[in-house]
């Protein structure tokens, strides 16, 4: 039953807080910078963006707690039914609150580890700029109680915030695509996700159900960060959050939770079609 699937996953945070900012430069650091040191992710609604109830309720929804002291945020989360802290309580309460099925991204592509690099790239583009864990069906930082895996893929899918798909080709099969990538992209458009595509190598779209969809390239991991991020970005009202901890370095603190992406030229994946994708620009 879809009602019974719970997650757990294994994220830089043991927990995500609401914490409510009544004005964008308003934030009280120091509860963000205490809950940081306790391994807690603070999370608020995106600044400069329009006053949406929904947006901050999806975003709240998420989250095992919240700090704050203002009436209609108070009530927003004891509809929700979640525990309202003050800062100083927070960093000790929250530690032993659960999420049945946390909100996470999750991400179709490549699995083998010539890919390593990057899945970094996008793992870390997503947790830092929308606030959210990435994951994919055996990266060994999620744990449900489905054990098939045809199932937890499905449900993995049904419940994600939004889905990134890389179509890049690799050795193993570099002229015909993936038909299990092929049947994730199905269920991500059949469950209406937001989705992400990229690829390494420009090329026609192979599947008729995203013909209609913007796919972007990139060469190198440090490209593919970026697009992500920008990505993320454009579609910020509906799928992320502000990331507070990632803020930390503007009042002079490092966050020990929001992570960083370092391209590693050695680690990068060059694919079997790349180098004719470039012979093929520079003709006439």
């Amino acid at each position: 039953m879809v009602d019974d699937f719970e997650l757990d996953i294994l994220a830089p945070s043991k927990a995500d807080v609401y914490v409510d900012v009544s004005d964008v430069d308003d934030v009280p650091w120091s509860v963000v910078e205490q809950l940081d040191r306790a391994g807690i992710r603070s999370i608020g609604d995106l600044p400069d963006a329009k006053s949406d109830d929904e947006r901050v309720r999806r975003i709240m929804s998420g989250c095992a707690g919240v700090v704050t002291d203002r009436p209609p945020t108070r009530r927003l989360a004891e509809s929700l039914m979640l525990p309202i802290y003050d800062g100083v309580e927070a960093d000790v309460a929250v530690a032993v609150t659960s999420v049945r099925i946390p909100p996470y991204a999750f991400l179709i592509g490549r699995l083998e580890r010539d890919f390593a690099h990057a899945r970094e790239a996008m793992r870390v583009a997503v947790e830092r700029d929308a606030g959210l864990p990435l994951v994919w069906i055996d990266d060994g930082r999620h744990r449900s109680n489905v054990e098939s895996v045809r199932q937890r893929t499905r449900l993995l899918i049904r419940h994600a915030a939004f889905v990134i798909a890389d179509l890049t080709l690799g050795v193993e099969s570099p002229d015909s695509e993936n038909p299990s990538r092929a049947h994730e992209i199905g269920m991500a458009v059949a469950y209406d996700r937001w989705m992400m595509l990229s690829s390494q190598e420009p090329r026609r779209y192979p599947y008729f159900s995203i013909g209609d969809m913007q796919m972007t390239f990139w060469e190198t991991e440090e490209e593919l960060e970026r697009n992500v991020s920008g990505w993320i970005r454009a579609a910020r009202e509906y799928v992320s959050r502000r990331v507070l901890n990632a803020e930390l370095a503007s009042v002079g603190h490092m966050s020990r939770v929001s992570p960083t992406f370092n391209f590693d030229p050695a680690k990068r994946f060059i694919g079997p079609n790349l180098e004719a994708a470039r012979a093929l620009r520079l003709l006439p």
